[in-house]
């Protein structure tokens, strides 16, 4: 089993809302975006916000944005590789010796847990003072990996010639979403409200894989035992704009919930799941600078039946020189399955026009993500 290879099929087996994984000045930012996104990369976070543009805003295009993320804690992937390394050279009537060092390579494994999320979004942002108008695709996974020992297992005195209980399990789902926002400003004394709505077309996928831990092969999770079924949701979002700078926002994304099980591996499966998820956010712009702080009002829990739940309180800021940005964030986990992540990233908008925007994310034990993105306007 090749490391980069069980990345990539873990990432492709992630929707914004609870993960911090969205457009890459956002993954700068700490996750933020539900009251401080531009009008651009406003169906990726709040529908209202499309409308949240100026008379010299024009024609807009998020081409695209690439995200991707991996938090591998106990070190599952590598201590699966060593097992199967020694399990394949141990000897026929192996010495004490030998089947110590797999027993020890075997208990490792017990409770280890991965997991990798990816996103992919385009954007093509149409703003006037009638409705602004966005069209949208994107598309996000998220998948949960583990491994479980049976304590059987570590009693065989010769496990050539045994078959194994000891298992590894890999769980995918993801959803792929087309659809429109359609947002609207009102002025008032003091400031502006924007609504917004994104009806969409979403799709959703699931997939499930499970061998023993002898036999696993990343290969095996493949795409193409997929399960997947169609079906509509929509986002709603609203702000408020103050002449201070201080904006408020509300988002609801997904608020009709589905869900869709997993092909059977093994005896196995599990239920992939889209519920609504509410945020709340708050942000003050400057004539340079920016400053955003959003938290997610309820949990969002990806499979029925894996308590793998993600909450964040997010933290961000942004800096402006002219064609230059520089971004930090930080995101608190409210849950125990994430981690805190430090987040950091520049954006590069020659005559501002086009952009390119980098960011990345680190937390403890060993969790990253990496963000690119294009952007045009004219």
């Amino acid at each position: 089993m090749k490391k980069l290879s069980v990345l990539i099929a873990l990432a492709l087996a992630g929707q914004a809302g609870a993960s911090t994984l969205a457009d890459s000045r956002s993954v700068a930012m700490g996750g933020t975006g539900v009251a401080s996104a531009n009008y651009i990369s406003a169906s990726l976070h709040n529908p209202a916000l499309a409308a949240n543009h100026n008379s010299e805003d024009g024609f807009g295009m998020l081409l695209p944005t690439l995200a991707a993320r991996i938090h591998d804690g106990d070190d599952m992937i590598d201590e699966l590789e060593d097992f199967q390394d020694i399990n394949d050279n141990l000897s026929s009537n192996p010495s004490e010796q030998e089947l110590e060092q797999w027993r020890n390579a075997l208990r490792k494994l017990d409770g280890n847990e991965v997991n990798a999320e990816a996103t992919f979004g385009l954007v093509i942002a149409i703003p006037n003072s009638l409705v602004s108008t966005n069209f949208f695709t994107k598309a996000n996974g998220i998948s949960l990996g583990k491994t479980i020992v049976d304590e059987d297992d570590l009693d065989l005195d010769d496990p050539n010639f045994e078959d194994l209980n000891s298992f590894a399990q890999a769980i995918g789902g993801g959803t792929f979403d087309v659809g429109l926002s359609l947002a609207k400003s009102f002025e008032t004394n003091g400031g502006t409200w924007q609504v917004g709505v994104s009806p969409k077309y979403q799709r959703l996928y699931s997939l499930n894989y499970k061998a023993t831990v002898d036999s696993y092969e990343d290969d095996d999770f493949d795409i193409d035992d997929r399960l997947e079924k169609s079906g509509f949701n929509i986002d709603l979002g609203t702000a408020y704009h103050f002449d201070n700078g201080v904006s408020l926002g509300l988002a609801g994304r997904n608020l009709v919930s589905r869900e869709l099980k997993t092909n059977i591996s093994q005896g196995s499966q599990a239920t992939f799941q889209v519920e609504p998820e509410f945020t709340a956010a708050a942000a003050f712009t400057g004539d340079w600078y920016q400053m955003a702080f959003d938290i997610d009002l309820n949990k969002r829990q990806y499979f029925k039946e894996y308590d793998y739940k993600l909450q964040y309180a997010r933290l961000g800021a942004e800096v402006e020189a002219k064609w230059a940005q520089v971004r930090v964030g930080y995101a608190y986990s409210i849950t125990s399955s994430g981690s805190d992540l430090f987040t950091a990233g520049f954006g590069f908008t020659p005559w501002g026009k086009f952009g390119l925007d980098l960011s990345g994310q680190v937390g403890k034990d060993d969790h990253y993500a990496l963000s690119a993105q294009f952007i045009f306007t004219l």
